[in-house]
């Protein structure tokens, strides 16, 4: 069955994308849900858990749920609909208990996604390990379902795509943003796409205390492995001290990559009883690997993981060991 006569045959269904989602996790499910909706599908977004606030004024994120398996009839939608979208994610596990409870739904389960070794969970999958995103993907996906029309995609799913391809291709700077990827954002610009809002919206509106906190996590910064490593750590305490949450970290990581001679960045952050790792890299060195040694996951170039009862300087002091094994 093709991904085409999938979206031909749905008339009730449920779209969901990975916990803690990023600009192509909600990029897509919002490009996707406007899609369906428009042909007079009815669909509902459910997600594993809130989405970040920068993230919120995509069009049709408002629309978006938290599952809740006890409330708002969400399990209910489930066992409903005919298809479940899962979404820039290769693993239910990625779903906390809405990936339970979509394992048990009868419904056909359709995989869209970019990461590497997926789950066999789904019963259609398109899996592309080298597509620059999942909102990529979906844009290949709904110009093909749309046919000869003209436009081929209304301004809010333009809008939608537009923000998960910018995203994940790290602002169109990325090896994998190629010409085909440059033509489709044309289309998508010429459908109503707003490139300047998407960038103001997402990375030029701060809180002051945003600001303050990624300077201390600037001043935080420590170079290792030969200056091919560079490092960001922070804590809860001096998250909250600046009345933050962790989404307000989204982004930070990046800036140890913007340290001359650095092959390889990464932001650890002390969380209760976890620490939260998210790796980087500027094409040279595969930090998924490296992410897989703790749990994790994710792109060859951009990969994360958490250490359960983890001790922040202990795992901080393993992952430069790591790394300066595999610079040697």
């Amino acid at each position: 069955m093709t991904i085409r006569s999938v979206l031909d045959a749905t008339q009730h269904c449920v779209i969901t994308t990975h916990i803690n989602p990023d600009g192509d996790a909600i990029g897509s499910a919002a490009a996707l849900w406007g899609a369906l909706t428009e042909r007079g599908v009815h669909a509902t977004v459910l997600l594993p858990g809130p989405m970040p606030e920068n993230l919120q004024w995509i069009p049709g994120a408002d629309r978006m749920e938290v599952y809740h398996p006890s409330t708002l009839g969400h399990d209910r939608l489930l066992a409903q609909a005919d298809t479940i979208f899962v979404l820039d994610l290769n693993t239910l596990k990625r779903l906390d208990l809405l990936g339970e409870a979509i394992a048990k739904a009868a419904g056909r389960k359709v995989m869209i996604d970019h990461h590497v070794k997926p789950d066999a969970f789904a019963d259609v999958m398109l899996s592309d390990v080298e597509a620059p995103s999942t909102c990529s993907m979906l844009y290949e996906v709904l110009a093909d379902w749309a046919g000869d029309a003209v436009p081929r995609f209304s301004t809010s799913v333009a809008q939608a795509l537009y923000v998960g391809i910018m995203t994940d291709t790290g602002n169109f700077r990325f090896p994998r943003t190629d010409a085909r990827v440059h033509l489709a954002v044309a289309e998508l610009l010429d459908c109503g796409a707003d490139n300047v809002k998407a960038y103001e919206l997402i990375y030029n509106t701060s809180t002051f205390g945003r600001l303050r906190l990624l300077g201390n996590a600037l001043a935080s910064l420590t170079s290792h492995c030969n200056g091919k490593l560079c490092v960001m750590a922070l804590t809860m305490d001096e998250i909250r001290a600046q009345g933050c949450t962790m989404d307000d970290t989204e982004g930070f990581v990046h800036h140890t990559l913007s340290v001359e001679g650095v092959e390889m960045g990464l932001l650890a952050i002390q969380l209760e009883d976890t620490v939260k790792l998210s790796f980087r890299s500027k094409g040279t060195t595969y930090v998924r690997d490296l992410a897989a040694v703790y749990g994790g996951g994710g792109h060859v170039y951009a990969a994360g993981a958490r250490v359960r009862d983890g001790v922040l300087a202990t795992v901080v002091a393993d992952v430069i060991q790591r790394a300066d094994e595999l610079f040697a």
